[in-house]
């Protein structure tokens, strides 16, 4: 898959509000062929929306379109603590896009297409160990 129809792929799920999930360096991944890090694992990490910045090569994950999941004693509308996370990937340093065909248990929720984005390893070595960022397109 090429990084131009991933983003025309985010960019559609995106308008129907239901939301990513993500994975950094699976452990759904095999480890002798993805080249992924092993020394660290996040998982289900949810966002509601994502967006490039402006003039920049980020795409920034986030929860800004979260509603308030109640309201204080005096009227003051109250969000969960994710609504400010957020997380950004530098487009310029993804090596390969992979649209995954066999992905029906890697998130906590549905999914109804998983994306791994395969980065540039950090050091001068090419063939060496990267981080390997899963997004689930929520059902």
């Amino acid at each position: 898959m090429k990084l131009e129809e991933f983003l025309v792929a985010l960019s559609k799920h995106n308008r129907s509000k239901r939301g990513f999930q993500i994975h950094l360096n699976t452990g759904n991944l095999d480890e002798e062929t993805s080249s992924k890090h092993m020394d660290i694992e996040f998982s289900d990490l949810y966002f509601s929306n994502c967006e490039l910045l402006k003039t920049t090569p980020l795409l920034c994950f986030a929860n800004a379109g979260r509603n308030p999941i109640e309201q204080s004693e005096d009227g003051k509308p109250l969000y969960p603590c994710e609504a400010n996370s957020s997380m950004y990937i530098d487009l310029s340093k993804i090596e390969a896009v992979e649209n995954v065909q066999d992905f029906a248990d890697w998130f906590e929720f549905p999914s109804e297409k998983v994306i791994n984005l395969y980065m540039f390893p950090e050091d001068d070595y090419l063939d060496g160990n990267r981080n390997v960022v899963s997004i689930g397109f929520m059902a």
